[in-house]
Order: structure tokens, then sequence, then C-alpha cells
């Protein structure tokens, strides 16, 4: 889950007419007329890196707005899609500010990953049984480019004042919030977003963008988060798994091997500047 002040499930339900549903290529969406491109660019988005990050083909899904449904994130049409609730505008008594439209696509990547590769089968964690920093991955491989690009030079930045999460102690970890109890869990498990209140939490999502990048120009595969999750529907050990398929099974030390290789390809890749901050 993204880090804000807005819950990604319950938003509050404000005095609204039905809004009209449109139809469009991963669903259908039904928010305020003045929201439905955003909503639509948004999903057709989401569904594209469904594809491209998770090998999901045809994923299909509807985006409604939450001040005129009573429904629930994650909830079930009567024709078997997840719904998406959102909230697009401020609430009709102004306490309630939205978060960015272009979480959403984040936040359906959580979905979409715990939904259909990893699911949950307990209520005490962060996601699905995966390990948090895969959870965290997947989503923001849905992100868009401005802000990826965000992120890289986050990535950048930790990486030469030296306080990037080592890449061990990240592929063993506890989602920052998570270890601080600052997320929110429903009866029912479902997560929901949170106010950061861990240092670690930039550092974390910085690192999960990071590493996804870093695994797809060592495979060749953008999917590879959809590899990672076989993988774990397997029970494989994971760190084995990255040694061998980025090459580093070998060595006497592979992590290590693995982890600095990681550096330094912060510091020389194009995506990244070249190991530039600007």
């Amino acid at each position: 889950m993204m880090a804000l002040a807005n819950p990604a499930g319950f938003f509050p339900k404000v005095a609204s007419d039905v809004e009209p549903e449109v139809s469009a290529v991963f669903g259908h969406v039904r928010v305020n007329p003045g929201d439905q491109q955003t909503a639509i660019r948004e999903g057709r988005a989401a569904q594209q890196a469904a594809r491209t990050v998770l090998a999901l083909p045809d994923v299909q899904f509807d985006i409604v707005d939450a001040s005129s449904s009573s429904e629930r994130w994650g909830s079930l049409s009567a024709s078997g899609k997840p719904t998406y609730v959102w909230q697009f505008r401020k609430s009709a008594d102004g306490r309630s500010t939205p978060p960015p439209a272009y979480l959403l696509r984040h936040e359906i990547g959580h979905d979409l990953f715990v939904r259909y590769l990893v699911p949950s089968t307990r209520a005490d964690q962060y996601g699905g049984d995966a390990p948090d920093w895969l959870d965290e991955m997947a989503a923001v491989a849905f992100e868009g480019e401005e802000l990826r690009l965000v992120r890289r030079r986050a990535a950048v930045r930790y990486a030469q004042e030296k306080t990037l999460i080592p890449l061990q102690r990240f592929l063993t970890m506890t989602h920052p919030e998570m270890a601080a109890k600052s997320i929110p869990v429903s009866p029912d498990g479902t997560m929901r977003a949170f106010e950061a209140v861990s240092d670690e939490t930039p550092k974390f999502y910085a690192m999960a963008s990071a590493f996804y990048d870093f695994l797809v120009k060592r495979t060749g595969n953008p999917a590879i988060v959809a590899e990672l999750a076989v993988a774990v529907r397997r029970g494989q050990p994971i760190e084995r798994w990255l040694l061998t398929r980025t090459g580093h099974d070998k060595e006497s030390d592979g992590i290590q091997a693995l982890s600095a290789d990681f550096l330094a390809w912060i510091a020389t890749d194009q995506w990244y500047g070249g190991g530039s901050s600007q």
C-alpha cells in the first residue's frame, strides 16, 4: 500500500446521485462525468501493467466513485470482476481530501498481485503470503513514469549517501510501517492506506522500485514479478532463486556479490542517470 492519509478501502460516503456507468477496455467506470477521463486513464494503465508486470493477459475490473457507492475496495461485481472504489474529489463536508489519482494504479497493482498471484492466508500481514518487498515491488511497477522517476532519483540519492537499505536486509524485512504498527488492519484482514511514520518507508519504496528495474535489466523479463510469484507459490527459497536467476549462484558469498552488482548498476545505469542525482 502507499503511505497516504486516506484509505484505499472505506472512503467516506457523501450524498450524491448515482453516477453514470460507461464502458472501458478494462471493464466499467462509474464516477462523476468530470472524473471519467482520469478513471479511464488510470484503469487502462493498470490493465497494461497487469499484462507487462504480472503476466495477466486480460484482467477485467470496475472503477467506481466512493462518493456515490457503498461498495468496498476489491469487492466483486455481479459479473465477478473486482471493484475498485476510489475517492476522486473532496467530500461534501470538506473533511476528506482525495489521494492523488495516479496512486490508483499502485493500489490496483497490490490487489491484483494478491488476488491472482500470491493470495493471503493470514490477516496479520502486509499483503499476501509473498515477502513484503515483493508485494511492494508489484505495486511500484504499476506506477507511471513520472512517479517512477522520483523513485529512481531517490534510490540514487540514498545510494550516494550510503543510506539505501542493504539488499540482504531488504529481502527479509517486514514492511517498515507494518513493523511500526502504523497500518490499520480491518476485521476481514484487508489493508488500508496509511500515514507513514517510519523514516525507512521512503527508502523501502525506492529500493523496491530500483530492485525491480535491476531484475528486469538482468533477466530481460519485465514480468519478473510473475516469475517470483511462481517461486513463492512453489515454496522455493527466494534468495537462492534470485542468485540463480541473476547468475550469482556459483559464488561463495552470492548475496554479497548480488548486492555489489546491484549497487554498481545503480551507479552506472542510464535509467539512474549514470549515478547522477539530477
